[in-house]
């Protein structure tokens, strides 16, 4: 009977973990309204690329990652910081839909519609936008 209940709990607490979610507190300290992109890690070999996320100036509000199990593998781009990063951060190149919604499970390289830009990994669970 234990072995049973053991084995029950693993299963439970491994079916957890598989199916995590991330939640980031996002806050927009700018004088504009700003759109928030995220490019995250789904699973190994899985990146997924969803935005717009739109924030008022002074508005904060969380973003749940559905599927996203660790926050060290989440990158973000804002439109109100474009051509510039933060001094030390590390970047990643990724596609994002130039002026509709979208929550992208394949790459879009070079499609109508897209453009590149440079995204930041995410340094906590909160991410301020800043000019």
């Amino acid at each position: 009977m234990k072995k049973g209940l053991l084995a029950g709990l693993l299963g439970l607490f491994v079916c957890s973990a598989v199916s995590a979610d991330v939640m980031i507190e996002v806050r927009n300290d700018t004088s504009d309204d700003c759109s928030l992109a995220i490019n995250a890690r789904a699973d190994k070999t899985k990146w997924i690329t969803q935005g717009w996320y739109v924030f008022a100036s002074g508005e904060e509000a969380p973003i749940i990652l559905k599927n996203v199990n660790d926050i060290h593998n989440v990158y973000v781009y804002n439109d109100c910081r474009k051509g510039t990063s933060v001094e030390n951060s590390e970047t990643k190149k990724a596609w994002v839909k130039t002026s509709y919604k979208f929550n992208d499970e394949n790459p879009k390289d070079h499609e109508p519609g897209y453009e590149e830009v440079t995204f930041e990994r995410l340094q906590s669970e909160k991410y301020q936008i800043q000019n």
